[in-house]
């Protein structure tokens, strides 16, 4: 069994750590992953290379890591470029794989109808939604807003019951991204692929290393 870290973009994020120990499986290598809440290590700093030494420094972690990190409103490319930087900063030698979402991962969260109006406590409901293409999903704007307002629809709440709905969103998102099934559509965006690719990449290293 590998041991590795992922290093979240923020609390709600650490599910995705689940489906990353999945993707490794599928491709060969049985990984265990210590999911490290950003806002735990404020006295480590805010760097992708401050962190990643805070990993360097923790021996049991060192097979692989995994850095999250949403693009928003910068290109892909240049959040790819920051943590390239940040492993040479940090002087890792093990597999770093970056989770990069064009702009942010709640992208990948707006493309399961039926997930959305679980979360919502709406299985049955009819409220329409306007969930965009899984095309367009990565061309939003402002994601994040988007599937604010796709739960709050979902949720068909009103009065005080809406407004404590909208404050319960962290919640909310962090268990769309459990629940979130890399078999489904969001494995036809580019940016899910790229993770696969590079997972698939670093697994061959692990496997290589053995």
């Amino acid at each position: 069994m590998h041991q590795g870290a992922f290093l979240a973009d923020g609390p709600s994020d650490l599910p995705l750590s689940r489906h990353l120990e999945l993707m490794c499986a599928a491709f060969g290598a049985d990984v265990a992953l210590t999911p490290v809440d950003p806002a735990l290590l404020s006295d480590v700093g805010r760097t992708v290379a401050d962190r990643l030494r805070f990993v360097a420094d923790q021996p049991d972690l060192l097979d692989i890591v995994f850095v999250h990190r949403d693009a928003e409103g910068q290109p892909p490319e240049r959040r790819f470029h920051e943590i390239k930087v940040g492993v040479t900063g940090a002087g890792l030698s093990c597999p770093v794989v970056p989770v990069v979402p064009v702009r942010m991962t709640e992208a990948w969260l707006l493309l399961d109808e039926a997930a959305i109006r679980r979360v919502a406590a709406k299985p049955n409901g009819t409220a329409p939604l306007d969930l965009p293409t899984w095309q367009e999903a990565e061309r939003l704007a402002d994601p994040k807003r988007c599937l604010q307002e796709v739960l709050l629809a979902a949720s068909e709440t009103t009065g005080r019951r809406r407004k404590q709905f909208e404050r319960d969103f962290g919640r909310h998102r962090a268990l769309l991204l459990e629940r979130l099934d890399p078999g489904g559509i969001v494995a036809t965006l580019t940016a899910w692929k790229r993770l696969e690719a590079d997972v698939a990449e670093a697994v061959a290293v692990l496997s290589a290393s053995r």
